[in-house]
């Protein structure tokens, strides 16, 4: 799901709805890493089954100049929205609750098997009680 055409405002309707939090990837089409990450991550199976259970998935490009999305009470390009969600350069993974309200963000490539931990992590709710290390130790028993 690429952003825009949909706006953010749109992305959290369909989370809130679907009582889902929201994965959005913050990208540039230029970006090397953003396109691995494509490739070898966000194309797994194994990755794409969860996050289509589990989350609602968005995709930002930071660069683009269309698109107007409503954050905090402000219009924000897409651009800014990225930066106020903490992406200081790409690729950015962010987690929000299904209303819009920022969890965590993750900057850099996430290699497969740790970027399944972390949205299992995330999309189970273990994040409200434990550290990520205290999760990856209890599952990697």
């Amino acid at each position: 799901m690429e952003m825009p055409p949909r706006s953010f405002g749109e992305v959290v309707e369909a989370a809130e709805a679907q009582g889902t939090p929201i994965l959005l990837e913050i990208y540039a089409p230029w970006c090397p890493y953003c396109q691995r990450m494509q490739k070898t991550v966000y194309s797994d199976s194994t990755v794409r089954a969860y996050l289509g259970r589990t989350f609602t998935y968005a995709r930002l490009n930071r660069d683009t100049t269309a698109g107007a999305h409503q954050f905090n009470g402000r219009t924000l390009t897409s651009k800014q929205l990225g930066m106020a969600l903490g992406a200081r350069g790409v690729p950015t993974t962010v987690f929000l609750k299904a209303d819009g309200t920022p969890i965590a963000s993750q900057p850099g490539f996430i290699k497969r098997d740790i970027f399944l931990q972390l949205i299992r992590y995330v999309g189970s709710g273990a994040y409200e009680s434990k550290s990520f290390k205290a999760f990856r130790n209890r599952s990697s028993e």
